[in-house]
């Protein structure tokens, strides 16, 4: 009788409670859009006449991974292009207030600044903010230098896929970077008359950057929960059980338990506490793609496993031929299971990993990809 009156009670309050934190939570996002325009402003009236690099669509939620990319986008613009100017600007302030944004750009933008676009899993219409960041921007300033960070394509509808081809390819000093060899001849496919390369992540710049002491135990089994989550929560937990009878286990996420001003307060310092995380571990079994380079930013082996689309497997791809004995591609569970338990068998043999992609792709190198298109 008692559960049915609860049951009664969340049916009749359920929706008013619903609709009324979604008005506070609008509120709240229009607050803190109005602070961010008010930095923007400020930012921008400072920079008169001056060129800038404008980061747009900036990370916007508590995944640290997308945050990671955020954070390297900033660090290698202070450290490579100090002679510009740095701004940034979310997706949704963007999106949601247009007419504002532009009005705004109008009366400072110059030929000379350049655009510079999140990295990520955002050319995609399962993400309609930065998709429709991309097609507005590049719309409005057709003739732009547009610098799009790394990204992963995935278009579930033709017709949406096909807007933004023909929008994008328009953009005639756009330059696209692919995270992966499929974006890549997709992005190929798309924007016929675009720079395209193929690229790493960001964060992949910081391996190499850490170096930890402490003692290794046991598994970290960095596993997401959403929609891109292959294997069920059963199969997930009787890997867990398995190995928790020959190891320790912990199992997290790269989601953040603070809020997202908690985070942004000191950027650099959680996201090191987050790679510092994984040092603790013998081995990584992850399906986050950040998961993945946070355990080598850790120097920490890592096995990867399926996700529902290509992205996390096919970003192994970077690391063949380079950390060779550091990640590893599971078929399925049980291939998973085998090959941690070979791991932890090991002796340690504790090395910091090569700065290979600060080297190769960032830092100077993709300063000079910048200075050669523009």
């Amino acid at each position: 009788m008692i559960a049915t009156g609860k049951k009664y009670i969340r049916t009749i309050l359920g929706p008013i409670y619903d609709s009324m934190s979604g008005v506070y939570r609008k509120k709240l996002r229009k607050k803190r859009q109005n602070k961010e325009y008010d930095g923007f402003i400020q930012a921008l009236e400072i920079s008169k006449g001056k060129k800038k690099m404008i980061h747009m669509g900036t990370t916007e939620h508590v995944n640290l991974g997308d945050l990671a990319q955020c954070y390297c986008i900033g660090k290698w613009i202070d450290t490579y292009c100090s002679d510009y100017v740095h701004l940034q600007i979310s997706a949704t302030a963007i999106v949601e207030q247009q007419k504002r944004f532009f009005a705004l750009m109008d009366k400072y933008v110059l030929d000379e600044d350049i655009f510079v676009f999140q990295s990520g899993y955002t050319t995609t219409d399962l993400d309609w903010v930065h998709d429709t960041m991309h097609r507005v921007v590049a719309e409005h300033y057709p003739k732009a230098k547009i610098l799009m960070m790394p990204q992963t394509i995935l278009f579930v509808h033709d017709k949406n896929k096909q807007r933004t081809s023909r929008i994008l390819d328009a953009a005639v000093n756009l330059v696209f970077l692919a995270r992966d060899q499929k974006s890549f001849v997709t992005a190929k496919d798309m924007f016929p008359h675009l720079n395209i390369k193929l690229y790493p992540d960001i964060v992949t710049s910081l391996i190499g950057s850490f170096r930890f002491t402490n003692k290794r135990d046991g598994v970290f089994l960095c596993r997401r929960n959403d929609g891109e989550k292959f294997y069920s929560e059963e199969e997930l937990n009787a890997l867990r059980f398995r190995l928790e009878s020959i190891t320790n286990v912990k199992v997290g996420d790269t989601q953040s338990l603070l809020t997202f001003d908690e985070v942004m307060s000191n950027l650099k310092g959680h996201i090191e506490s987050e790679i510092a995380k994984y040092s603790y571990f013998k081995v990584t079994i992850t399906d986050r793609y950040h998961g993945t380079i946070f355990s080598l930013c850790a120097g920490t082996p890592v096995i990867i496993i399926k996700t529902t689309d290509h992205k996390v497997v096919a970003g192994a791809d970077w690391f063949k031929g380079v950390y060779d004995d550091y990640v590893y591609v599971a078929k399925d569970l049980e291939e998973a299971y085998k090959l941690a338990v070979e791991i932890i068998g090991r002796s340690e043999n504790r090395k910091t990993l090569s700065p290979y992609f600060e080297e190769t792709y960032y830092g100077k190198a993709l300063r000079t990809l910048v200075n050669d298109n523009w």
